[in-house]
This record gives structure tokens, sequence and C-alpha cells, in this order.
């Protein structure tokens, strides 16, 4: 690698790492996956319609607690990746509900797209000044709307797949504003997806709470 192509590459690393360090976001791991050689139809099911160019582009996992909801977000991950997919996961938390917000969701998921599409990053960086927006719905249009849009020349089965697991914890238990404020304020954005986002594939898990299908 000649002296020029370094100074491009290090260019290219350390304008990632500033983008990663002002989009900021924490991310908790995911659960345990299904035991092997369980839920194969299901799992199947899904990855099925995940690699539909025409199918939904919004898969929701609904059920009680207890059903393995967790356990097939995590499965379904393991098994795209293992077919070299490119997939952002994100797992809200209730006993977390300061840290684990809609406003880390977002974050993460550009963080990640930054990572594996350089052109985005310019994108991204040009809304460095939209990042402290106290404003969910602005924040998700800066971060993924628009930046997301760019992407829409690449074939969906090589587009990366969004799985959201437990959004009914968004929020911890809602018992206060700011806990409210956050749940409503994912569920705004989500809205927009099956419209603005066709070819891009999120899949959710949740309880069968009322706002929710």
């Amino acid at each position: 690698m000649s002296s020029q192509e370094n100074v491009r590459e290090v260019t290219k690393r350390k304008q990632l790492e500033n983008l990663v360090r002002a989009l900021g976001g924490t991310r908790l791991p995911l659960h345990e996956p299904c035991t092997p050689g369980t839920r194969i139809d299901i799992l199947q099911e899904i990855e099925n319609e995940v690699n539909k160019g025409d199918g939904h582009n919004v898969i929701w996992i609904g059920g009680f607690p207890g059903v393995g909801k967790s356990a097939l977000a995590a499965s379904v991950t393991d098994r795209l990746q293992r077919q070299s997919r490119h997939v952002i996961w994100f797992r809200f938390d209730c006993t977390q509900s300061t840290t684990i917000t809609t406003e880390a969701l977002w974050r993460i998921v550009a963080c990640d797209f930054a990572r594996w599409y350089p052109f985005l990053r310019q994108q991204l960086a040009q809304g460095n000044r939209e990042l402290s927006s106290p404003s969910i719905d602005r924040l998700f249009e800066t971060l993924i709307e628009k930046p997301l849009s760019t992407l829409y020349d690449i074939p969906h089965e090589k587009l990366p797949v969004i799985v959201i697991d437990a959004l009914d914890e968004c929020g911890g238990l809602r018992h206060d504003k700011s806990g409210i404020d956050d749940y409503e304020g994912l569920l705004r954005t989500l809205k927009r997806w099956p419209d603005c986002l066709k070819k891009f594939k999120l899949i959710i898990t949740s309880r069968p709470e009322d706002r929710i299908p």
C-alpha cells in the first residue's frame, strides 16, 4: 500500500471513529437462542419472509411472556449472520429504560450502517447538528430515513436486516412521562417504516399490547 493510500485509510478510520463517538448509543446482548433442532418451522417461515423481495417489510413476532420470543430473535439473527447477511440487533429492557431508549436504538442502527457503507458516513456526519435534537422524530429522519433512502440501488437480499427484541419494554414500566414519551416516540417512528423504508426488513418481537399490532 502506498503512502497516499495509507493516508486515505487513516482518514477513513478517523472519520468513522469520530462519527461513532458522536452517535453514541448503548446496546444489550441478545438472549440465548432456541435449543438446536427446535422451532425449525417458524424460523424457516421468518427467514422466507425476510428473503421475499415483495413481501412484508415489517415482521412481528407477538406472544405472551415466556413463549420464547427473545430466543427466536436471537436464533433469526444467528441464522442470517451465518448466511453472511448483515443484521442490526437491539433489545429493550424495562429495567434499563434510562439508557436503552428509542434514541439509543436509532443511533445504534445508524452506527452499524456507517460501518458497512462508507459513503453514508458523510451524510451522517453532515447531520451532526441534529444529534442533540430532543425530537425523536427529527433524529429518526436524520439518521435513518434520509441516509437509508440512498441505498435503494442495492438488491434487497444484500441489505441489512434490523431485529428489535422486546419492543413492549421500551420506556420501562411507563409510570412517568419520560417513559411514556419514549414508548410513544418509538411507535411513531415505526409507523413510518412500511412506507418510507420499503426495502428494509424489520423484525420485531413483543407482547401483544393493544398499540403495537
